[in-house]
């Protein structure tokens, strides 16, 4: 019986992609861990100090850092739409990749989001299985598919050099199943696992029981009825696309944006406890004597007054703002500016837009890098679907790249005009200028060269007088 313990760099990783998934989830998530807000006095079992802490958690201030640079991230890359341009036989993926009804952008949105928390995650290129059906021809009606795992459902994996060329032989995914119950409206949830392997320079895949006990084994074959020779699951990373375990690139934010969270539970209790005033009296007179002169006790306010004897003194005391904690506070987001949380970061006057891609140059870096391998990845999925649904893959007719022109770079009219005349001198192709129209604005990301040359077909020629007050 097969052990599915996680990898260890797995095992290493985890608690940095659950910090960020945490931080990006919000405070309400946050606040559910004691890990990262720890009470005062640990030591301290009584149940007035315990009652003391949930009150201390409450207080703190947990501001999202985390999951807001996140979204402008996200929306830094998905501000124009992705170029697509996908063969006849898998036109069904543009709006239905994953048999959810989840499009290749949404999916591709979910993977650049995981890179963002985890930095790793990977595509796995499936075909619904149909008992007793051994034949592609056969299974009409029936696609192939594209699911996305996030890194903690990717627990262990495996990678040999085979003729001198390192592959993929090996991959274990923990998948969650639930069953529901028509009779009594119940919902059972349990895992399994997903298990793909290289057998002998053949593709096959098991799916594993919880236990281990038992499980069901296919050898997927393509159109032309041919079994793989790799293993269809892509890895996508925040550096590169092998299997290694790339560090999250939010996770350093989000280290600091806990370490705010426990500076602002500090200033919160702080003010709670010293912010109202506190009265001290002092008198020569005995306790029996300050009752008397004073029988309805001592009650703070501006139309009382109190014998306090011939020495008697009173005064209200209240503690003076500590700096301390707050300096601490703008110290930690002053570190989360200069990390990348560019959301909350105030404008200071007017800024060229040359200086600020100068200053998130490293950002945009790094941002560049993850729309790229996700871009990569997503294209070699869609090329083993094209294996399952059309048999050789349409390489020069598929294109899948997102967008990496994250500042608004619209070409100016000499801009324009230089490309053409490119062109024309044939330094370029046309097809190369209508990439770089579309990288610079002029032209919509989503239209592609067929399409534009169709509309030109049909289009009447274009006349010395075309204005229809002369006609």
């Amino acid at each position: 019986m097969p052990n599915f313990l996680p990898r260890a760099e797995y095992s290493e990783a985890l608690p940095g992609w659950q910090l960020v998934k945490r931080c990006v989830a919000g405070a309400r998530e946050v606040r559910k861990h004691d890990i990262y807000l720890p009470m005062p006095d640990p030591e301290n079992k009584s149940p007035e100090n315990h009652a003391r802490y949930k009150q201390y958690k409450k207080r703190a201030m947990f501001l999202n850092i985390t999951g807001r640079t996140r979204t402008g991230l996200l929306g830094a890359v998905f501000r124009k739409t992705a170029e697509l341009q996908l063969p006849a036989g898998v036109e069904y993926l543009k709006e239905n990749a994953s048999g959810d009804g989840t499009s290749l952008e949404q999916l591709s949105k979910e993977a650049v989001g995981e890179c963002l928390d985890a930095g790793r995650g990977g595509f796995l290129v499936d075909f619904p299985a149909v008992e007793g059906v051994s034949s592609m021809a056969d299974m009409k009606g029936r696609s192939a598919l594209i699911h996305h795992y996030g890194a903690e459902s990717i627990i262990d994996w495996n990678e040999q050099v085979i003729d001198g060329v390192k592959r993929l032989v090996y991959v274990c995914l923990l998948e969650s199943v639930s069953e529901f119950s028509a009779e009594s409206l119940e919902r059972t949830m349990g895992t399994q696992f997903r298990v793909l392997l290289l057998v002998d320079g053949r593709y096959v895949q098991r799916v594993y029981t919880e236990d281990g006990n038992s499980y069901t084994e296919v050898a997927p074959l393509d159109k032309n009825g041919r079994p793989f020779d790799h293993i269809l699951f892509s890895f996508y990373g925040a550096q590169n696309n092998d299997a290694s375990v790339d560090k999250s690139p939010l996770e350093d934010l989000a280290d600091v944006n806990i370490l705010h969270y426990g500076n602002s539970a500090t200033v919160e209790e702080s003010g709670f406890i010293s912010s109202q005033p506190t009265l001290f009296i002092t008198t020569d007179i005995s306790a029996d004597e300050f009752a008397k002169l004073n029988p309805n006790g001592m009650h703070i306010g501006s139309t009382r007054g109190y014998n306090l004897g011939k020495s008697g003194t009173a005064n209200l005391v209240q503690a003076t703002e500590s700096q301390l904690a707050r300096t601490l506070l703008k110290d930690k987001e002053e570190q989360m500016l200069m990390i990348g949380a560019r959301i909350v970061q105030k404008a200071g006057g007017a800024e060229t837009a040359e200086a600020v891609r100068i200053r998130y140059s490293s950002d945009n870096s790094v941002l560049g890098t993850i729309a790229g391998n996700v871009s990569e990845a997503l294209k070699r999925a869609i090329l083993d679907a094209e294996r399952f649904m059309i048999g050789d893959p349409d390489e020069a007719g598929t294109v899948f790249w997102l967008n990496q022109s994250f500042f608004d770079e619209t070409m100016t009219a000499q801009d324009i005009l230089a490309q053409i005349q490119l062109w024309q001198q044939g330094f370029i192709a046309k097809k190369d200028v209508r990439v770089n129209l579309r990288q610079g604005g002029v032209l919509e990301a989503d239209r592609s060269d067929e399409k534009i040359d169709e509309e030109i077909a049909q289009q009447p020629p274009v006349t010395g007088n075309d204005n229809p007050e002369e006609q």
